[in-house]
């Protein structure tokens, strides 16, 4: 398979926030109608964990599930689909990598642990700000969903922002989830905030387990 390595300096465009190179006419996005859920390519099972609090170690219990599974002998994986403070390339250790481009133009994850993932944290300079409107983010999210190539796993753990805002509402409207882990620690205001995130899920029929650290 021939692999390119992904250039950080390319044009940031609103249709294609993560400059991965494109052939042809630009897809064209349905304006009316919620999307349809589908399953993300070469993907078995997707498990999304969320907090809807930050800071509660939402990151570090969506590193450690992936490693359990890889550990369990499952091919597994794990996406990082927050845009503004990603997590991922620092708890495996991947900071400063930048993933290849496969023949059909797709994100190659990088792998350590046993595990494969993939960061809007591997596209941009660590300390570069991200300073994108909702519609940025939304199609960053897209593409980080349907522009990587896997090649094949049991199980991918998807690591949510904190809230219920728009990448959440992306996630659950275009990936048909199996599950879904709230984490929170035990005070009330942590746990008011995980009601929410668990209503969010249950409204959209996702199984959801709650967490909480330090109970």
């Amino acid at each position: 398979m021939k692999q390119r390595l992904f250039s950080t300096a390319r044009i940031i465009q609103h249709e294609n926030p993560l400059g991965l190179p494109r052939s042809g006419s630009p897809p064209r996005f349905p304006t009316r109608g919620l999307p349809k859920q589908r399953r993300i390519r070469d993907v078995q099972k997707v498990i999304a964990v969320s907090s809807a609090k930050g800071g509660v170690g939402k990151s570090t219990v969506a590193v450690n599930l992936a490693l359990a599974f890889a550990r369990g002998g499952l091919r597994s994986g794990i996406l990082d689909t927050d845009i503004f403070g990603p997590s991922i390339p620092t708890l495996l250790d991947l900071q400063g990598e930048q993933p290849r481009l496969s023949e059909k133009n797709q994100l190659i994850p990088l792998s350590n642990y046993g595990i494969k993932s993939m960061s809007i944290g591997f596209l941009v300079d660590q300390e570069a700000p991200i300073v994108w409107r909702g519609l940025m983010v939304t199609k960053a999210v897209e593409q980080l969903l349907h522009d990587v190539e896997w090649g094949g796993l049991d199980v991918l753990v998807m690591d949510l922002p904190p809230g219920t805002g728009d990448t959440q509402l992306t996630i659950t409207q275009q990936v048909k989830l199996d599950g879904a882990v709230i984490v929170s620690t035990p005070q009330d205001l942590a746990l008011k905030d995980a009601v929410r995130g668990i209503g969010m899920f249950r409204k959209v029929d996702v199984p959801v387990s709650l967490y909480s650290l330090g109970d």
